[in-house]
Order: C-alpha cells, then sequence, then structure tokens
C-alpha cells in the first residue's frame, strides 16, 4: 500500500515527485521498500505508526488483496483524499461511513486495464526507469503459487513465465 501527501497534490508516483510512503503489516520489507525509492515506512500493524500518519495523505494505492482494516487507512486521509483499492481481497470489505464522511474522502477501486492502458504503463515505467521485483514461475507451478499465497509465503507478486506454456 502507498500512499502520497501534499507535497505533491496529488500524484500516485515517485516518478511524478509524489513524497511516497509504503506501509506494510510487518519492517520485513523496508529496506527494499527504501531502497526502491520509498521516503518512508509505516509497519500498519504498530498503532503508533499509523496514528503519526493521521490525517496526512491526499492519496492511498491500497494493493492489498486480503482482508484488512480499510478504516485504519482511511483515517490517514486528509480532507478530500482518495483511496483507491487495486487488490482483490477474498471477502468484502467493511467501511465505517464517518471515516469517509468527516473528510469528505472519496474510496474507489479499479479493476486492471485493457491493453492501452498496459502499454501507456509499460511505457512510462521504462521511460522513468521504474522496475519490479518479482518472482518469475512456471505454469507449471500455478498451484504451488496459490498456496503459497493462501499462506502469504510471497515476497512481492508472481508473474508466469510465458515461455514455460510451450
Amino acid at each position: 500500500m502507498v500512499g502520497t501527501d501534499s507535497r505533491t497534490r496529488p500524484v500516485t508516483s515517485l516518478a511524478l515527485g509524489a513524497h511516497v510512503t509504503v506501509f506494510s503489516h510487518t519492517d520485513r520489507k523496508k529496506q527494499d521498500a527504501l531502497r526502491m525509492g520509498a521516503h518512508e515506512v509505516v509497519v500498519s500493524s504498530r498503532p503508533e505508526e499509523m496514528a503519526a500518519k493521521a490525517n496526512s495523505l491526499d492519496f492511498i494505492l491500497d494493493t492489498v488483496s486480503a482482508a484488512h482494516d480499510v478504516t485504519a487507512y482511511l483515517e490517514l486521509l486528509r480532507r478530500d483524499g482518495h483511496l483507491v483499492l487495486v487488490g482483490f481481497p477474498a471477502r468484502p470489505l467493511e467501511v465505517a461511513p464517518l471515516s469517509l464522511l468527516s473528510r469528505r474522502a472519496s474510496f474507489s477501486g479499479s479493476g486492471t486495464g485493457g491493453l492501452p492502458e498496459t502499454q501507456a504503463m509499460l511505457d512510462f515505467c521504462g521511460e522513468h526507469g521504474i522496475v519490479s521485483d518479482i518472482e518469475l514461475i512456471p505454469i507449471q507451478g500455478i498451484n504451488e503459487a496459490f498456496t503459497r499465497l493462501e499462506k502469504g509465503d510471497v515476497k512481492y507478486r508472481f508473474v508466469i513465465d510465458l515461455k514455460s506454456l510451450g
């Protein structure tokens, strides 16, 4: 999960000049996040770290695909802030209306884009040297990958090696 603050209203990427805050449940990914360009990392399981970010972010990109407390993140938004969900939790998420209403916040979602949007994103990443840490797996390992996802045994993202299809 990534948040940005008003130093760059409301952009979503370090490449666009945002002050980027990464949220992680543990500090296991902290050094990787900083290496990739994040300005700071907040451990979301530490109430004091979450409280320190209250009412400070303009935008949160929620990439979490597991059940989680969305209201805790809405509390981090400033007035007129936005939280966009791109993760795909299996269960519905609960949202406390007061967290939206009291700060005029918006909560929306976005699925994956089509080919033009994907190409535009890849072009942008290429132009700005944005890369991702992934674990490349063969298609034959897809069932093991799903098992590992359920156990939370994935550091970042699985990517299926299309060469393994043949």
